[in-house]
């Protein structure tokens, strides 16, 4: 059954020329076109040609022919009645008056058929060409022109001086020569109508065979028309629209796999299809893989994940990720592992201690020898190898390197090949850069005392010192950062009601709360009392109100508890863009602010996001 099933499938694809070329296929299309465009012309011409060859044999051969005909019966029925009642010379002189009437329509016809002789166009010369010469009428008029002959020269002889027996006999034998022309006349008549009623018949039967011939080729090739549109229709416009969905998708950061454009052909439009959806593999694959990273807890973690994605994705074999450490002026290799160093570096060791001397770490570009042979000095050359130094740069800086090292490429395929290995590579260390460099402020904050005592959140001093790279981050990668102020409903009657402790346990929970809510790679900030500032990285418009409403639903939903029981807590919040709203980042801090305060006078728990109404220039702050 598998068996027919797969023979069918590639009948259809053969007939259906599926996996040729597309230009081959419009070629075809185009042949395809002409020739039943061709067929139908040349039907039509063909039987327009033999309706109108037939057509003038009827009028100038049947016709004339026929007209020849009623003169003769006409004058042979007159010359008949003065042969049998005629006995004078006036008599002969009447006969030979008719005979002569009747050769002279004879030579008339014939002068008339011989003046319009069959002519027109190449199916008419082919159709006259093929068609017999009618040697059966011209033998009849012969034979009606030689008695005719006979008669004229019997009535040359003059009756003066013949006896009666002689005129008798004279008279005989015209009479007979004008009945055997009767005889020719009707046969020949019988003859003509008979090709009258042929020629007629053929045209009606060709007419009804064309018109049924041509409307049968016409709704054929339509069919065959509907159809083929309707499969290049198909096989150009369904693989678009599903790219154009995709790459909305895509756009919105919403990689569905299952939507994976179907391969029906092994055309250009195939060989697209393949690509793309290896291209959605890709993006899947990165965007799957920033995800995973931002719930890491460390650097080291992430670098590890690259390595592995260098390996598995990218299908790297000889690779080294360095971490610099700008402080010090050092940079060591974090992965793969290893427990020497020096042994496992393609560089100079001194690169360890003088992060500088590193081409890629001093100019923040990306260093390739395939470029430029000895480009970077610290390369240890070694015959056959080639490297690519890809700088990943943090705060402006290059906070890491990584170096892959390859076999000399000796063709135009290997270099493709190595290519496309680094543009894997670099679309998921540019996936990543983020999340480094949320690590690694991460790592900072940690060795700082940037960090509030009560709730282990960041603290006021934290902004203030490291708003800077924040800012140049987000203004390097053309991202946008969401700020949202926080501040809880009503807490001065929980430390009044409850006592301070209660106070400080509510707020502990809420930071809880709060960083539950957003990702590893945002940052939550205790920016005094009761008021919390979050900064969400890399965000998109609306993204920070949505963000909002999941924490003070979370709020709203948690049970704070006391010791006179649970208590139930709001929370109200602000939210502003930057550089959306203003390219000021404090300034942005004011927005959230001024909304979060619009926030308040609107009755609390909710959130609102800043707009220019909200902006009041007369109002201090």
């Amino acid at each position: 059954m598998n068996k027919m099933t797969n023979f069918w499938e590639r009948f259809v694809q053969f007939i259906t020329f599926i996996n040729l070329p597309i230009r081959k296929k419009f070629l075809l299309f185009e042949v395809g076109t002409f020739f039943w465009f061709a067929l139908v012309g040349i039907l039509c011409v063909s039987s327009l040609s033999f309706i109108h060859y037939r057509y003038t044999q009827i009028t100038q051969t049947t016709l004339p022919y026929t007209k020849l005909i009623y003169a003769i019966s006409s004058e042979l029925y007159s010359l008949e009645k003065r042969v049998t009642l005629g006995e004078d010379e006036v008599t002969l002189l009447t006969v030979k008056t008719s005979i002569t009437q009747m050769k002279n329509a004879i030579a008339e016809a014939m002068l008339k058929i011989q003046k319009n002789p069959t002519s027109g166009n190449i199916f008419e010369a082919v159709i006259n060409s093929l068609s017999k010469e009618d040697t059966q009428s011209l033998s009849a008029l012969q034979a009606i022109s030689k008695e005719l002959n006979a008669m004229e020269a019997l009535t040359q002889t003059k009756i003066e001086g013949l006896s009666s027996v002689q005129k008798e006999e004279m008279r005989k034998k015209l009479g007979l020569h004008v009945k055997n022309t009767q005889q020719l006349t009707q046969s020949f008549s019988l003859r003509i109508d008979g090709l009258y009623d042929t020629y007629s018949l053929q045209i009606n039967d060709t007419i009804r065979l064309s018109i049924n011939t041509i409307a049968m080729v016409i709704i054929f090739a339509l069919l065959l028309l509907f159809f083929f549109t309707r499969w290049l229709q198909e096989a150009f416009s369904k693989p678009i629209e599903s790219m154009i969905q995709q790459i909305h998708s895509i756009g919105t950061g919403e990689v569905d796999l299952t939507k994976k454009l179907q391969i029906k052909s092994k055309d250009e439009i195939g060989t697209l299809s393949k690509e793309f959806n290896k291209l959605v593999d890709s993006v899947y694959g990165v965007t799957v893989f920033k995800k995973v990273i931002e719930e890491d807890s460390s650097l080291e973690v992430v670098y590890g994940r690259l390595g592995e994605v260098f390996e598995k994705e990218a299908g790297m074999k000889n690779y080294r990720i360095f971490d610099v450490n700008a402080a010090k002026g050092t940079m060591s290799v974090v992965y793969p592992h290893i427990f020497d160093e020096k042994e496992f570096l393609s560089c100079n060791e001194e690169i360890l201690h003088s992060c500088t001397l590193c081409r890629a770490q001093k100019t923040g570009h990306k260093i390739s020898s395939f470029e430029f042979e000895g480009v970077c000095k610290e390369f240890i050359k070694e015959d056959g190898k080639a490297h690519v130094c890809i700088p990943i740069i943090v705060a402006g800086h290059a906070g890491a390197v990584v170096q892959f090292v390859f076999e000399n490429c000796h063709t135009a395929h290997e270099m493709e090949a190595v290519n496309e290995k680094i543009f894997k590579a670099e679309s998921y260390i540019k996936n990543s850069i983020s999340v480094i460099e949320t690590k690694r402020l991460m790592n900072t904050l940690r060795e700082s005392s940037l960090v509030d005592g009560l709730t282990g959140l960041y603290n006021r001093r934290f902004l203030q010192d490291h708003s800077n790279q924040i800012i140049a981050s987000a203004l390097r990668r053309k991202k946008q950062i969401s700020l949202l102020m926080c501040d809880m409903d009503y807490f001065k009657q929980v430390n009044d009601k409850y006592g301070h402790d209660v106070g400080d346990s509510v707020l502990k929970e809420t930071s809880h709360i709060l960083k539950k809510c957003v990702r590893d790679s945002d940052i939550v900030i205790r920016f005094g009392g009761e008021e919390f500032l979050i900064l969400l990285i890399d965000t998109e418009v609306g993204y920070g109100l949505s963000v909002a409403e999941k924490i003070r639903l979370s709020v709203e939903e948690f049970n704070f508890k006391t010791t006179d029981g649970i208590l139930k807590k709001t929370i109200s919040m602000g939210i502003s863009d930057f550089p959306n709203d203003t390219d000021g980042f404090w300034q942005a801090i004011k927005f959230a602010d001024v909304a979060l305060y619009k926030a308040k006078e609107m009755g609390r728990n909710r959130c609102i996001q800043f707009s220019n109404e909200l902006w009041d220039q007369k109002a201090s702050f």
